[in-house]
């Protein structure tokens, strides 16, 4: 398999958007996490049946692109791993997409918006499990978010618990409690999800994942939104109800571990400078 600048107009991806695709975050150590990219990308493509090069492979291959397209870190680097055409043989490809990372200073000190959505997130359908292409559900939340000012949605799903952001695994935290959507409620495995959970316990925070209605949410102290890009992100304001952000809370102390856990995954390599 080949990395690809193009694709043939009847792979899949691009006839019905059947693909996986990961957003890595790129510093001057290279791309951070990998294993738990490829692992879900892995587990992705066995879900719908494509190949996917084994780890070491598709590692080189994202070395390679860093290397031929220098870029001013950090970034984001978009892998896809496209459907192909088994009817003629057409093998999926990987292809590969940068671009800067788009989240601001000023939205990490004053928080964002959230608008809660008022169509479900379906969590039966077996793609909430993965990172698929078929993205346009995600899309079209998050343009209605905007209309309404907000910078994301949030989801319930079809039995009203929360579920997620449109591009982002959502937390909240009550009493010194850190709290997040099961799997079952039709959420994304984020990497940055385990990682924050994996943190939390680590700094012997009380952490539960469960099945959790609104009213849970709009009672809480704090929320905040993940995903790769933004990392952990404040939430001043759910529609019409504020959340004002504290110096010192749950969220900072996780904030801070966070940004500890990159900043040491993020050491330069002689490899990667600009």
């Amino acid at each position: 398999m080949l990395p690809a600048d193009t694709l043939f107009s009847h792979d899949r991806l691009a006839l019905f958007g059947f693909g996986l695709f990961e957003t890595l975050l790129i510093t001057p150590a290279g791309p951070l996490f990998v294993d738990l990219h490829w692992q879900r990308m892995n587990k992705g493509a066995k879900f719908l049946g494509l190949h996917l090069p084994d780890k070491d492979d598709w590692v080189k291959q994202i070395y390679k692109f860093i290397e031929e397209t220098p870029h001013t870190f950090p970034y984001a680097l978009r892998v896809t791993l496209s459907g192909g055409a088994p009817l003629v043989n057409l093998p999926s490809t990987l292809l590969f997409h940068k671009r800067s990372v788009p989240y601001t200073p000023a939205q990490y000190a004053l928080g964002i918006r959230l608008h809660l959505l008022p169509a479900p997130r379906n969590e039966q359908s077996p793609l909430v499990s993965i990172k698929s292409t078929n993205y346009l559900e995600n899309i079209l939340a998050r343009e209605a978010a905007k209309l309404q000012g907000a910078e994301e949605g949030v989801w319930l799903n079809t039995k009203g618990y929360i579920a997620e952001g449109t591009m982002s695994n959502l937390f909240f935290i009550k009493d010194g409690t850190l709290f997040t959507p099961s799997l079952s409620s039709g959420c994304l495995p984020g990497t940055r999800r385990q990682l924050i959970l994996g943190l939390a316990r680590s700094l012997q925070i009380p952490t539960y994942e469960g099945l959790y209605p609104l009213s849970d949410l709009l009672l809480s102290d704090e929320i905040f939104m993940t995903n790769t890009l933004m990392g952990i992100m404040p939430v001043r304001q759910a529609d019409d109800i504020p959340f004002p952000l504290a110096k010192k809370s749950v969220m900072r102390v996780l904030e801070s571990a966070y940004k500890d856990l990159i900043e040491n995954a993020s050491r330069p390599s002689k490899n990667f400078q600009d």
